[in-house]
């Protein structure tokens, strides 16, 4: 029954003696999102029993409190205080707390400018393992303290709360291991030091106020930072030895400040840079990267990128958008970047219009391809399909990267399709060039019956640049 959403598992609990007895004892009650919702025409809307809900969740927790049962995990969605008293919602958690309550998940459904306050004595909970909390007003309790001494896992999102309260929380729950605030306000800055030891994954995603974000804990492996609207201005990463993960997302920093990341974390192997628009010139010099993501609309110049020393294991993502008619700017643009790539072992590409890595024809006659020496596995996700066909994008492909192990393109039903080359010995260097010289055999998976033919045509359309044994599984 501890799988069952708290409602189904009290309508279970009438057909025998022996589960309603488990149901009463029942540790663990999830009311889930939907308990004070019902569902017309296919839409969630606010129920109009509201008060025998309401009896429903205090007849739960009241029975609990009387025969002294432990609630080791709470969830529950629930309307705003101008739909249902906050007075209720207080003294479930005041009844939770005396519980011992391990996980608690507390909700508010509505998204308004104000917010539901919580009482003092949720801070004492010292059992708490998880705490995650939606459109609350958090404040530094004056009376009680903060007693989060058990506490691993802390979430706010569309909750209100200032610096003094998360300095206060990092500082005094030394179990904290993953931090989550997302799309909350009153936070100007924070600082998180090295005192918070077993923290190891930092979220911050779209606060508004945010400007400055100081971390320096040495045991921390996983950074998320985002910021909303560019207004994060100062963001310092130090003393993180044990990073291994940083996604930074709409966020002015500069070349010189990933030149110094890059030195200073030196377990650094998965690196995601998205919307960063003052970067020019990226040096990488790390042979633990084994992953670098960019984001960029294409009006925007890709930086120039020299790889000083990397893994030949480093993977490129290279997310863009079609903002702009396509010119030769472009395309130049784009064959110089992942030229820095040759020894790639995967490539992947998320970008708005196949156009834009249909290299045209009259300007690859004068242009080296760009991962000739690659034997790479390209990864491809196409949002539209622009004017290309599949013959198109397959032959621009093979010319950037004529040694082309595994192309894998990803249909809007988010099928894959995918084709894998077969190569016999280049025995010249310039066959490296032609890949018809040296395809032996091409494996293909998910095309319908004239994908399949309209592709043999292309690959095998010239006999006397293939073996005998060349052929389409």
């Amino acid at each position: 029954m501890g799988l069952l959403l708290a409602k189904d598992a009290a309508q279970v609990s009438t057909l025998s003696k022996t589960l309603y007895a488990a149901w009463s004892y029942l540790p663990y009650l999830n009311f889930g999102n939907r308990f004070f919702y019902r569902e017309v025409h296919g839409r969630w809307i606010l129920s109009e029993n509201i008060k025998e809900l309401v009896h429903i969740v205090d007849q739960t927790l009241d029975n609990r409190k009387k025969h002294k049962i432990s609630v080791l995990k709470f969830w529950l969605k629930v309307p705003s205080s101008y739909r249902m008293s906050s007075s209720y919602v207080h003294n479930w958690i005041k009844i939770l707390v005396t519980s011992n309550i391990k996980e608690l998940i507390l909700k508010v459904g509505e998204s308004e400018s104000s917010f539901d306050s919580l009482p003092e004595e949720l801070f004492v909970a010292e059992g708490l393992n998880v705490l995650n909390l939606r459109g609350f007003k958090l404040g530094l309790p004056p009376d009680y303290g903060i007693k989060f001494s058990s506490l691993r896992k802390l979430r706010l999102t569309d909750t209100y709360f200032d610096e003094q309260l998360i300095q206060a929380l990092c500082t005094s729950c030394v179990c904290l291991e993953k931090l989550r605030l997302s799309c909350s306000r009153g936070l100007a800055s924070l600082q998180i030091a090295a005192t918070s030891q077993k923290l190891k994954t930092v979220w911050l995603r779209c606060l508004p106020e945010l400007q400055i974000v100081d971390i320096a804990v040495p045991n921390v492996e996983n950074l998320y930072i985002e910021s909303q609207l560019w207004n994060l201005q100062v963001v310092k990463i130090t003393c993180c030895k044990s990073l291994k993960t940083l996604y930074i997302v709409d966020v002015d920093v500069t070349d010189g400040w990933i030149e110094d990341l890059l030195v200073n974390q030196p377990n650094l192997e998965c690196l995601s840079l998205s919307g960063c628009l003052k970067l020019q010139k990226i040096k990488i010099s790390s042979d633990r990267l084994k992953y670098l993501a960019l984001s960029y609309e294409c009006d925007e110049n890709l930086p120039t990128l020299k790889l000083m020393k990397s893994s030949v294991f480093l993977v490129l993502k290279l997310e863009f958008s079609l903002t702009n008619i396509l010119d030769s700017h472009w395309y130049f643009m784009l064959m110089k970047f992942l030229g820095n790539f040759n020894q790639s072992k995967a490539i992947k590409l998320d970008c708005s219009d196949r156009d834009g890595i249909v290299i045209p024809k009259d300007l690859r006659e004068n242009l080296v391809p760009p991962l000739y020496g690659a034997n790479a596995t390209w990864y491809i996700k196409f949002n539209t399909f622009g004017d290309c066909s599949l013959v198109d994008i397959l032959d621009s492909l093979l010319w950037i990267s004529p040694q082309l192990d595994t192309l894998i393109l990803v249909r809007e039903s988010n099928l894959n399709i995918t084709l894998k080359f077969i190569y016999e010995d280049a025995s010249a260097e310039g066959e490296k060039f032609l890949w018809r010289h040296t395809l032996k055999k091409v494996r293909m998976a998910n095309f319908t019956c004239m994908e399949q033919q309209e592709l043999r045509n292309y690959l095998f359309t010239n006999e006397d640049y293939i073996g005998e044994e060349a052929s389409v599984v």
